[in-house]
């Protein structure tokens, strides 16, 4: 029961955290933070052996050094990079490598949604100032965590995760 609240948890956390994004163009620390901290609790409660751990964590790991190097020349936030690293340990080896895939292409489905979007956004019967600070303004940042959680939710069928939640 307790594992599939954790791995219910993090499901759930990751909407937030996209949900979050799309509102304030950001990722709070708490959330990776959670996502890193339930693991730790499903880990062990989930049959996971020393192996398996260890080869999360270094999955986890080396998702992290990765995604911050395309933070450091700006590719990515910072936020959206602690999330993928964090999900990276709850999908684990060699599973992280769809999950990665998947929402590399959810980020450019998000993108492509975006430009088009914007063109169109100025004609829309919304107030310019809440237009500005909404994805649809021109020069926004593309929040990037929608399509982490989209790419996470594609992934759930083919991972560790969905025998967690009962799949």
């Amino acid at each position: 029961m307790l594992v599939y609240l954790c791995a219910s948890a993090a499901v759930l956390l990751t909407l937030l955290a996209a949900l979050e994004d799309v509102r304030r163009f950001t990722i709070s620390n708490w959330i990776p933070g959670a996502l890193i901290a339930l693991w730790l609790v499903y880990a062990p409660l989930s049959g996971l052996g020393w192996q398996a751990t260890g080869l999360s964590l270094l999955t986890g790991l080396g998702v992290l050094a990765l995604m911050m190097a395309l933070w450091m020349p700006g590719w990515l936030g910072g936020g959206d990079a602690k999330l993928i690293a964090a999900l990276a340990l709850w999908f684990g080896w060699p599973s992280v490598l769809t999950f990665l895939l998947l929402a590399m292409i959810c980020g450019g489905a998000l993108a492509a949604v975006l430009l088009a979007a914007r063109r169109f956004a100025p004609a829309l019967p919304v107030p310019p100032e809440r237009l500005a600070a909404s994805p649809l303004a021109h020069g926004a940042p593309v929040p990037y965590g929608v399509a982490i959680a989209g790419g996470m939710l594609w992934a759930l069928p083919h991972s560790p995760l969905m025998a967690a939640l009962g799949g």
